[in-house]
């Protein structure tokens, strides 16, 4: 495989995967896009997955560690799991799988979901632990070790930081485009804290509470 098709396929899947993250998390950006990304991310990363062992070993991770934590919770990314195993069963009847590098690709992967679940809940007071799981570095250090061990080729690790680069890159556009679009307003009071999230143009309010603690999102 060419290793321009290599790297541009892996930074093309992570920002399609973080487009439609946006679209039902975040409520930004459009549906139907979505669910063409969802169509094609998943046809191409079953090509990759057919194609290369150490590739299906990081795509066949990266889906079982969000299907673990139950990310799979939209329509384009259920379609786009099924196509990633469907389409090598199509094409060569078999997915080929070097079974230690997935594992610990998986491991990586679970931690990272995990972890990024618990920072974004507030449940890590940690700043540094805030970044390292909001960036889900533990899987990068996973196939940067894979790597160190000779067990991937450093294009391997090269594409995947490709992926996360433009995985956070599309998720930091999109949280520009929410700054812009929303103004937020902090009421303090002795029992609980109220954050109003005021449309910028439609005059709409959208008014979330929590009662003794503060509502966290990315921002």
């Amino acid at each position: 495989m060419e290793y321009w098709f290599l790297l541009a396929s892996f930074a093309f899947i992570g920002a399609g995967l973080k487009y439609i993250d946006c679209v039902y998390d975040e409520e930004v950006f459009d549906k139907k896009v979505a669910v063409v990304l969802g169509l094609v991310c998943g046809v191409l990363m079953g090509y990759l997955i057919g194609s290369d062992a150490k590739i299906s070993s990081i795509f066949l991770a990266v889906i079982v560690g969000v299907a673990i934590t139950r990310k799979i919770d939209t329509n384009p990314f259920f379609l786009g799991a099924i196509l990633a195993f469907a389409v090598p069963l199509f094409l060569t009847k078999n997915i080929m799988i070097d079974w230690f590098p997935t594992a610990a690709l998986v491991f990586g992967g679970v931690v990272d979901e995990i972890g990024n679940n618990r920072a974004d809940l507030g449940m890590i007071n940690s700043r540094l632990l805030k970044t390292f799981f909001h960036y889900r570095i533990s899987m990068e250090i996973v196939m940067l070790l894979l790597t160190a061990f000779g067990l991937f080729e450093p294009i391997y690790f090269l594409a995947f930081l490709l992926f996360d680069l433009s995985y956070h890159s599309i998720g930091g556009y999109s949280n520009m485009l929410k700054r812009n679009r929303f103004e937020f307003l902090l009421v303090d009071t002795p029992d609980e804290i109220i954050v109003t999230q005021i449309e910028i143009g439609n005059g709409e309010n959208h008014i979330d509470e929590m009662n003794g603690g503060f509502l966290h999102g990315e921002f």
